[in-house]
């Protein structure tokens, strides 16, 4: 059972200066967020074999955060760069993403990550499902084939609970795609590093930082217009992005224990900490 898995990745700055919030090769990385994606893929075509196409949209600066997945062991690379994608909302984003995907066919799965560092919306996933009209599960922490029933056994923890999932590999026969999207949880490997399941070899970093190893696309390629991307196609505008001021203070309280605690439940009651 071989697997054709697509991880849809993104790269962010990892250092914005308050003077600028350009995109340089200096200041992007792979979204960290994404990583727990890249780790699931690999450890499924280690069990499996297969192949991992890694795939992203940005500038070209996002290049280094690619270059990190090729190292980690990914198969392929393509990047949907072009200028009229500037300032996609997330309904573009998996518009555009879809599109790709499309073109990518026939894949198994497509991951991504739960959210991004920088926007942290998580809609990109499900919204890319959906135009795909392909199922889609979230936050899911364990992935396993089930040949026998040909089905995924998904697992996810949420408020407490451990869920279980059955997903048919393969949809109804009126679907072209047998696919299914998940996005997969930060407990899945250890997100604060490279990868847990694959060791980043010298060879591995030489073959990241070989030119051949990404494919460029654009709207073009696509068959998109500039006027269906970007910001002008985007239902939705950012128009205020500010650091947020935050104050810290200490206020003690005096009295007897017992007057300590009944002036602490009162301000905490008037802070609307508790009902």
């Amino acid at each position: 059972m071989e697997l054709n898995i697509i991880a849809c990745v993104k790269s962010v700055i990892n250092n914005m200066l308050p003077s600028s919030n350009r995109n340089t090769l200096e200041n992007m990385e792979l979204n960290p967020f994404d990583k727990p994606a890249i780790e699931m893929a690999l450890s499924l075509i280690k069990k499996h074999k297969g192949t991992l196409t890694v795939l992203s949209m940005g500038p070209k600066s996002a290049t280094f955060g690619i270059h990190q997945t090729i190292a980690m062991g990914a198969d392929r690379a393509v990047l949907i760069c072009d200028p009229a994608l500037k300032e996609s909302d997330t309904y573009i984003t998996a518009k555009v993403l879809g599109k790709a995907l499309k073109k990518l066919e026939p894949f198994d799965i497509v991951l991504f990550g739960t959210r991004s560092s920088d926007s942290d919306t998580g809609h990109v996933g499900p919204q890319t499902a959906q135009m795909l009209d392909i199922p889609f599960v979230g936050n899911i922490h364990s992935l396993k084939a089930d040949q026998i029933k040909n089905r995924w056994i998904v697992e996810r923890k949420t408020d407490g609970y451990l869920e279980v999932f059955e997903v048919d590999a393969k949809n109804s026969k009126e679907q072209k795609n047998s696919s299914t999207a998940f996005s997969v949880s930060s407990s899945f490997g250890d997100s604060n590093t490279f990868g847990r399941t694959n060791f980043i070899s010298l060879y591995g970093v030489e073959r990241a930082f070989s030119d051949k190893n990404i494919e460029f696309w654009d709207n073009q390629t696509l068959g998109l217009k500039p006027e269906e991307t970007g910001l002008i196609a985007s239902p939705t505008k950012i128009v205020a992005w500010n650091k947020e001021k935050r104050s810290k203070g200490c206020q003690f309280i005096d009295g007897t224990y017992d007057q300590k605690a009944e002036q602490l439940a009162q301000k905490l009651l008037e802070a609307g900490f508790v009902g």
